[in-house]
Formats: C-alpha cells, structure tokens, sequence
C-alpha cells in the first residue's frame, strides 16, 4: 500500500509539475503580446500628443546672437555676429528692414508670434544692435529658422560693435 500511495504520489507530482511547465510557457508567450500591445496603444497616443501636426515647430530652444536687420548678413559675408556696425543696424532698422538674430554661426532666427498680423519685430527694438538671449519655440522650414520669443535679455558684457 505504501508503495500504490507513492506512485499515485509520484502520478501527482508529475501532473502538477506538468502543469507548472506548461503556465510558464504559456507565461512566456503571454508577455511579448502585452509588450506589443502596449507598444499599439502608445504610437497613437504619441501621435495625438504632438502640438500640431501641420506646425514646423523643432521645439523649445535658447539661442544667442546680435540683434540687427537680415539683409545684410544675407547679402554680405563680411557681416557677423561679431564683425558689424551698430550705425548702419540702427539706421536699417529705422528705415523699416526686418530684424532677427544673427548667430555665431551665421544662422539667422527671425522674431514670429501667433497674433496674425505678426509682431514678433516689437520682441527685438529694444535690443537693436545688441547681443541677446532669446528663450522660446522655434520653427524652422526649408532651410528658414523662426523664433517665438518667450524670453529674451541683454547680453552680459556685450562686444563693442566694430
């Protein structure tokens, strides 16, 4: 008898461990499914949360550069951040040409705003001439680079214009 009590024991045993092993498997099946699901459910979402779909917007950025009219350092290559005349900025900027901020690099960040018409020039009057950090979205398309400017302030130990 006690040898009928441990086959059926040892019978047990087999079926409970058999069952175990077939969980596991299951269990291992089972998560790759949640994680591809989960991963559906989030592209979408991802998708939605974006602030606009038709927007060019690359998004929240600080820039540092002079302020001073696009013309000409996109006419004349001798016109840097570095090398210009705060005379002929001022005078350009009297005459109406539009500004921007004129990077080290030679990128140039033109002021935008989302009241239509656009007033985004009002930003950088006070900071003609000047060497600024600008804080705010930026936009940018075909090869064009925009700034919507949340914060923006003078230089410390700005570079006398030359």
């Amino acid at each position: 008898m006690t040898q009928g009590t441990v086959a059926r024991g040892s019978k047990w045993f087999r079926d409970v461990f058999s069952m175990v092993g077939k969980t596991i498997i299951r269990k291992t099946h089972f998560e790759p499914t949640v994680v591809a699901v989960l991963i559906c459910l989030a592209v979408p979402m991802v998708i939605l949360a974006a602030d606009n779909p038709d927007s060019t917007a690359t998004g929240t950025r600080t820039v540092e550069g002079l302020v001073r009219d696009i013309a000409c350092p996109l006419q004349n290559k001798k016109s840097t951040s570095t090398s210009y005349s705060k005379e002929c900025i001022t005078m350009c900027a009297k005459s109406g040409s539009p500004m921007g901020i004129l990077t080290e690099d030679g990128t140039v960040y033109v002021p935008v705003t989302e009241a239509m018409p656009d007033t985004g020039q009002d930003a950088l009057k006070p900071f003609i001439g000047e060497h600024v950090q600008a804080t705010g979205k930026v936009f940018e398309r075909n090869g064009g680079h925009a700034i919507e400017i949340s914060e923006i302030h003078k230089l410390p130990g700005d570079t006398p214009a030359k």
